[in-house]
């Protein structure tokens, strides 16, 4: 079973406590991605559903550490316990939609948006002290790390042989050589085209046009700037967490470290992003979970609108398209966050950028690897 198996399991269960937290900063028009009327925020069946919501997550919990527990007594290969991880994912996402389904199934069949004057209202003009802009401090950690994958790549360079491995085994063995003149720059290069698109979404992410709930626009507006915020920097911290994997694994690569560590110091790797991880999204639910409660309880609400019921832009309650809607950025309905609008221009274009940097980094080794 191993370091291996736990570490996957801890994984697993941050997903789930972070699925179980959502539902306190979800905001209360919004409830499981459905949007509502105000005035049935407190309707029976979102009560319901949060409390089945709930306790499908514990039974997902227990499934699945038991499910992994079975599996690691017979394999121990990391693709079983990754395997673990995305089966928890589609578990969680489908425990989402049933209560998504669920309420929209109400909201429909007893006609919760029926003679309600419905109107969009957006936040333009926005200035830099509005929206506080991410500092440059947030992006140095991911740019010293990636000075120390170019450094120890050219300081290392002289010492090595022609054939460096490139790629290991579960076992902490090389199975996989390219040539070091290659290895130099191929490294550095995926390091430094997700760092940039990172920063760029995370710098630009504050400005973008956001819809705001004509009901209660003040508290939306502020809870929606905190969100912006917030989201910048996780964005930030993801790109520090991945370049320190790629850290790791110019060390192994470059030899300063021997093969045989990688079983040692990926838990520790993993270990420490996931604390990093788990620390900010605490922080960013604390935050959302505060706002979100100062607009359910403010009182001066307008009763004369309502944000305009778009459900029919998100597909499976996740996923927004519409290509009417300026917006590139819309906030998460499942998660806690911003999302993309795939039926946007630039989305597509960011959507396509980001399957090929992944697919870069992927393949690239492979091809040039003997």
């Amino acid at each position: 079973m191993g370091t291996l198996y736990v570490l996957m399991s801890i994984i697993s269960l941050v997903l789930v406590v972070s699925a179980w937290l959502w539902t306190r900063v979800m905001p209360p028009t919004l409830p499981f991605g459905v949007r509502i009327p105000p005035d049935r925020v407190d309707a029976p069946i979102i009560a319901h559903a949060r409390r089945d919501y709930h306790t499908g997550l514990i039974v997902i919990a227990l499934l699945v550490g038991a499910a992994s527990w079975f599996f690691a007594q017979y394999n121990s290969l990391i693709y079983t316990n990754v395997a673990g991880i995305l089966v928890t994912t589609i578990l969680i996402y489908f425990n989402y939609y049933s209560a998504h389904k669920r309420i929209a199934h109400v909201k429909e069949g007893e006609g919760w948006y029926n003679g309600l004057r419905q109107v969009v209202m957006a936040e333009v003009g926005t200035t830099r002290s509005e929206v506080g802009r991410p500092s440059l401090l947030w992006l140095l950690p991911s740019l010293l790390i990636l000075a120390a994958i170019i450094a120890i790549g050219i300081v290392r360079y002289p010492a090595l042989p022609a054939m460096i491995p490139t790629h290991f085994g579960a076992d902490g063995q090389p199975n996989q050589w390219t040539d070091k003149a290659v290895a130099l720059w191929t490294l550095p290069l995926p390091v430094i085209l997700v760092s940039g698109l990172l920063y760029i979404l995370a710098y630009y992410l504050p400005y973008t046009r956001q819809q705001i709930d004509p009901a209660n626009p003040e508290a939306d507006h502020e809870r929606q700037r905190l969100l912006r915020q917030g989201t910048s920097r996780l964005l930030l911290v993801i790109t520090t967490m991945t370049n320190l994997i790629f850290l790791f694994t110019a060390l192994l690569v470059f030899g300063v470290l021997p093969p045989s560590s990688s079983v040692t110091i990926v838990p520790i790797v993993t270990t420490i992003t996931i604390l990093i991880l788990v620390g900010t999204i605490a922080y960013l639910t604390r935050l959302m979970s505060r706002a979100s409660q100062t607009q359910r309880t403010q009182v001066n609400i307008n009763k004369q609108f309502v944000a305009r019921d778009d459900d029919r832009y998100w597909i499976g309650g996740i996923l927004y398209y519409n290509p009417e809607d300026p917006a590139l950025w819309v906030e998460k309905r499942m998660g806690l966050g911003m999302t993309i609008n795939f039926g946007n221009p630039t989305g597509k274009i960011i959507t396509v950028a980001f399957i090929v940097i992944i697919l870069i980094s992927s393949l690239l080794p492979i091809i040039l690897g003997h």
